[in-house]
């Protein structure tokens, strides 16, 4: 019964705390802070997506290029560790109005979405990163670009989604902890200075108000 009496004490004074100037100031200030976190996080987690395909865009063009600057025909051993190296299934590549697959292995599946990075906009980058979180099976994408260096006019290729979803979950957890820290550290900092700078001093305005109108 006495434990029972103690939580429904605490409890009354926990709420009675958020009530005050203080415990609203920190619902602000939390309420503020998670919303600093995703405005930080889906910028970042998009970009990041955007840099590991277009890594894997460079990575899919040296190989591609391997291929054509062979003066005879690779060997299929060859050309399956120049795919494995670089991440894809198949590597296209337009040059000179010329559309080339110029190295292909079977896809292990239908091709479930197809992503232009020639034309995405900061709203569909988050929309496709989120997207990609949001999809735990892996799945076959086509990824299209521009090839570096002036080597062609496009770049496609097909591969994976596993390893670039394993790879943004690692990063965005990374990002998330470090902008709670932060975010943490600055609602707290904030929250003392205010209570030093406005709340006190408020309620000593008040106490001598109280003191005044009991003993004017």
């Amino acid at each position: 019964m006495g434990r029972e009496e103690g939580r429904v004490a605490a409890g009354g004074q926990g709420g009675r705390f958020f009530r005050t100037l203080s415990g609203r100031f920190l619902l602000l200030t939390v309420a503020f802070v998670m919303l600093a976190e995703v405005l930080i996080f889906l910028p970042s987690i998009a970009r990041y997506r955007y840099d590991l395909l277009s890594e894997r865009l460079k990575m899919a063009q040296i190989a591609a290029l391997t291929q054509l600057a062979a003066e005879d025909v690779i060997s299929p051993d060859l050309e399956a560790e120049l795919l494995a190296n670089a991440g894809v299934f198949n590597v296209v590549l337009r040059r000179d109005e010329v559309r080339q697959l110029v190295l292909s292995s079977p896809v292990p599946g239908e091709i479930a979405g197809s992503y232009d990075l020639r034309m995405a906009g900061p709203w569909e980058l988050v929309r496709d990163a989120l997207a990609v979180l949001a999809e735990p099976k892996p799945q076959v994408i086509r990824v299209i670009g521009n090839p570096v260096q002036a080597g062609g006019e496009l770049i496609e290729i097909t591969m994976e989604s596993k390893g670039l979803r394993a790879a943004m979950l690692d990063y965005g957890i990374r990002i998330l902890m470090l902008s709670a820290l932060i975010s943490a550290v600055t609602a707290v900092l904030l929250f003392i200075a205010v209570q030093r700078l406005l709340v006190l001093p408020i309620r000593r305005v008040v106490r001598h108000m109280q003191a005044y109108a009991e003993a004017p």
